[in-house]
Parts: C-alpha cells; structure tokens; sequence
C-alpha cells in the first residue's frame, strides 16, 4: 500500500472514530470530518468548509447522547445545515442506517436533502472511492452500496413504512401541515429502538412541538431539549435591533426569540398583554365543591372538586358570573365559569370540568350564583348554552342576564336569556377584557386561567382564538361583561344590592361570621 493510500486511510478513520467509540470521540470525529472535508453554500460567501460554531457542536453531542432530541431555534442559524451533514456522515460511514428527514412540503424535502448531496459532491475522490457507492440518487434519497440511506419525504408521507428506521430527522415541526399525524407515525420507529430528532423554530403553543418541548423541560418525555437563541449565530446587537424596527413583536419574537418563553407565547400573535399577564400575582386557591344541604342552602367541602375559591362570599357582596358551555363529553371541550366581585374587581372564584350542559346549570351555575349572593348570571347561549340556561331556570335561579341590543345608544334588554356570542359581541368582549387586563383593573390570581389568556391568539385574518383552549377565556371575558349590567335595577335580587341601601338591609340581616352567614332566605356556609 502506498503512503497516500496509508494517510487517506488513517484520515478515513478519523473521520469515522475508532472501533468502539465513545461518544465523545464520534462527536471529535464529525467534528473533524465537517471542519476538513465538508463543503456548505453559504449566501454570501458562496462555497466554504463547514467549520461549525461550539452551538452546533453542542447540539451534535446531544443528537448522539439521546435517543430523542427536540431542538427550539431561532430562525437561520445553520441547524438544518447542521443535520443535512449529520445525516450524511452516519450513512457513509456505517451500514445498515436507514435516515428518514421529514419537511413540510416536497419542495422543501428535496432542499433539505439537496444540502447533503452538495457536501458529498466536493468530498475528496480518494474518499468518495474509499466509502460506499452511490446506488440510489434522486430528488428525494440517496442510497449506498452499504445498505444505508437518506430519504427526504414531505410529511404527508408515513414514514412508519420502514420497519427499520435508525433515525428520523423533522424539520420545522411546529409549521408541519399534520404535525399530530405525522408525529402519531414516527412513534412506533422510535418505539423499535430508532432515534428522533426534532427541529423547529416556534409557532405558538397548543401544537405538538410544544407539548414535545414543554415535556423535555418538565422530565415527563424522554427527549432532551435544546434551545438556541437569536444570538447563537453569527449576529450582534446592531443586527437585532434592526430587525427589531422591521418586523411586528410576533414575528421577531418566533424567528429570532431570546428564550423559549418568548419563542412560545409571543410568536402565537397573543391577544392580551404578556407583560402585565406576567404580573400577576398567582396564588393557591382553596379547591373542593358545594354541597346542596337543601336548596339554597350550601356548604363549601374541601375534599375534591372542580370549584376553586380564593375568597369566600363576603357580607354584602356583589358578585357576576360569567359561563362558557361545552358539551360534557369526556374528549371534549370543558365547561368553565368565573366569579368576579364587583366592587374589587378580583376574580374570587372559578370552576372548569366537564359535565353535561343541563347539569351544568341546574346545580354548577345555580349553586355557584346562591353561593355568592345570587350573583348575575351571564350563560353564553350559543349551542349547548340553551340547555344549561333552561336547566338554571329549572332550578329556580331567576338573576340571569338577559340579552341586549349592542347597536342602541341605550341598550335595553330583551326577554332572550344568556350572553350570545356573535360576530360583534365577541370582539367587544374580548377587547374589553383585553383593557382590564392590560390597565390592571381586573384582578387575576388563578395560574390555569393566566395560561390560557398566554395562549389566546389573533390569526392573520383578524379572528382569535385559544390554542388550544379558550374555555376560560371566554367564561371570563362574559364574567368582565357582566360588571357593566350588574347594577341595574333589574339585577338587584337579594343581596345583590348597593350596599348600605335599605334592599341590602332587608336582604343582610343575619350574619355570624365569615364561614357562616345568611343572606336572606338562604344561607351559606364553609365547611370547617
């Protein structure tokens, strides 16, 4: 054997890293193999050798460390160039390694692979003759003579076909057209013993890319998360700033993100403040249920239920309840219902379950309004909401609002019960919760209700909604409209009455303490 031959030989395995590898020597090894002998077209500068940041080195050592890795980036910082070359190298150099790269489209597939393929074409000719040869090489795959292969696929494709699958690469998942399904495919490869790795910049939260992420942040999933920000590639402040002045806070905030955070709930187009969300104040609510002694006659129980309380009804009070139906069935969407006193603003109370729509009414809602001083009663009456309405009759609750005519200067209630959610009273409400949110006025302790707020967003067409639930939201938002109507005439039954006045007088006119008081005709109590 010549001398050349010896060196190629000994740079051949030092490209591949010796028998037995650790993993810290395949890392040296790639890194080597991309720094001497792997070409990447770059935008400006045309044609240079893949001399990767430490980012990019980090990330690869966590790619052969875990079984599953799951990569939250910002936009253009080489981390699809990154694994087009990954890809590659563990092909060439072993056999038997069947890769499967995932993107939204074909169109963008054939890209992904095409990067892999302009790296093989200005490899060395001793080390293109050295490796396996080519026998399979179209738009989509590049096949060896060592029985390995890339296959570039749009994720439409079910890649769960290949019974053998080392690895599966997806790129942007947040943006995939079926990200569910497709994920829904990759598990069983996974399950068999192959390897995942995820990559994505941001897309708002509620899809399967943040439920991936959020699990490898919390330990409940098996994949190592890895976040790059804005700043991992070659950028400095001056160039952020620019970008800051071009693009809308939610365009900035999902391709060129400063922490996960940022990345998630910003780039979803989110409806209400972030910062003044941030604000608030969680606190601990006592959880448990009411129970019915007799009717109108309650008792708050601490152990279990879906009724969270972070004040209990106070002597005089004035309280709105806001509701938002769904249609009971376990795989559905729940039913939610918040209390807000009306003098401080806070929301003191919210329950969120499901249930079917009529008991929702007969005994959530009507207990929930008897509970806190025959409170207003704001139901949304679209769909299932006219049974929860009916059944909040049936039991005797009578202070339920009644629908108004928005377009009048003085709106005056008609005889349709419940709040209907249209075209125009859907924004208004979601506005004007918006403002309460933002100024503070509206006072939020509830973590479950500030995640979904988090999470509301605004599409491009102008419609909002929650991602993927708005459930809370939306029992809020008919519980802050309720604050407008809560003191007319109309609406003052029992306690529900200025206080002070000679109708509050009549209706207060027994109380023996904070855990135990009557208001009128029933009493309500807390539980020792």
């Amino acid at each position: 054997m010549e001398l050349n031959d010896l060196l190629n030989e000994k740079e051949w395995r030092t490209c591949k890293g010796p028998e037995n590898a650790t993993n810290e020597e395949l890392v040296d090894a790639f890194v080597y193999f991309c720094s001497n002998y792997w070409f990447i077209k770059h935008p400006e500068k045309g044609r240079i050798k893949f001399n990767m940041r430490e980012a990019q080195i980090e990330t690869v050592a966590a790619w052969i460390d875990n079984r599953y890795s799951i990569v939250l980036k910002a936009r253009q910082i080489g981390f699809s160039t990154l694994a087009s070359a990954y890809v590659f190298w563990i092909t060439f150099f072993w056999k038997d390694r069947f890769v499967i790269m995932l993107s939204r489209t074909e169109r963008e597939a054939m890209k992904l692979l095409s990067k892999s393929k302009y790296g093989f074409k200005f490899l060395p000719k001793w080390m293109i003759l050295r490796g396996p040869s080519i026998i399979d090489n179209n738009q989509l795959k590049m096949s060896f003579s060592n029985e390995s292969a890339i296959e570039s696929l749009p994720s439409g494709n079910d890649p769960a076909r290949g019974e053998s699958v080392f690895l599966v690469v997806i790129d942007e998942m947040a943006f995939l057209p079926n990200s569910d399904e497709a994920w829904a495919s990759i598990e069983p490869i996974a399950d068999v013993g192959g390897r995942v790795i995820c990559l994505s910049t941001a897309n708002g939260e509620g899809n399967i890319f943040h439920e991936l992420w959020v699990g490898s942040q919390t330990g409940t999933n098996q994949f190592k998360g890895i976040f790059y920000p804005w700043s991992a590639g070659d950028r400095d402040d001056d160039w952020y700033e620019v970008k800051r002045r071009q693009l809308p806070d939610w365009q900035l905030a999902q391709e060129y993100p400063s922490d996960p955070d940022e990345a998630f709930i910003r780039s979803g187009r989110p409806v209400f403040d972030l910062d003044a969300l941030r604000s608030y104040e969680i606190v601990e609510p006592t959880k448990g249920y009411l129970h019915r002694i007799s009717p109108k006659n309650l008792e708050f129980r601490e152990d279990g239920g879906e009724l969270s309380i972070w004040q209990f009804p106070e002597l005089g009070g004035v309280y709105c309840i806001g509701a938002d139906v769904a249609e009971g069935l376990g795989y559905g969407d729940y039913s939610s219902a918040h209390v807000i006193n009306a003098y401080t603003m806070e929301v003191v109370a919210h329950w969120h379950g499901f249930i079917d729509p009529d008991l929702f009414g007969e005994y959530v809602l009507a207990d929930l309004g008897w509970f806190y001083g025959t409170g207003l009663v704001g139901v949304e009456s679209n769909n299932h909401g006219l049974t929860t309405l009916k059944a909040l009759q049936r039991a005797g609750y009578k202070n339920i609002f009644r629908q108004r005519r928005l377009g009048q200067r003085a709106p005056v209630a008609t005889e349709v019960l419940g709040w209907r959610t249209t075209g125009s009273s859907k924004p208004l409400a979601i506005d004007e919760l918006g403002a309460g949110i933002r100024d503070q006025e509206l006072v939020i302790m509830c973590s479950n209700t500030i995640a979904e707020l988090r999470t509301f967003v605004r599409q491009a067409n102008g419609k909002t909604h929650g991602s993927p639930h708005d459930d809370r939201v939306m029992s809020l938002a008919i519980a802050n409209q309720m604050l407008k109507y809560v003191w007319l005439p109309e609406y003052q039954v029992n306690g529900n009455a200025p206080k002070g006045s000679l109708a509050w007088w009549e209706a207060n006119i027994s109380y023996d303490g904070p855990k135990h008081f009557t208001l009128g005709s029933f009493g309500v109590r807390k539980s020792s």
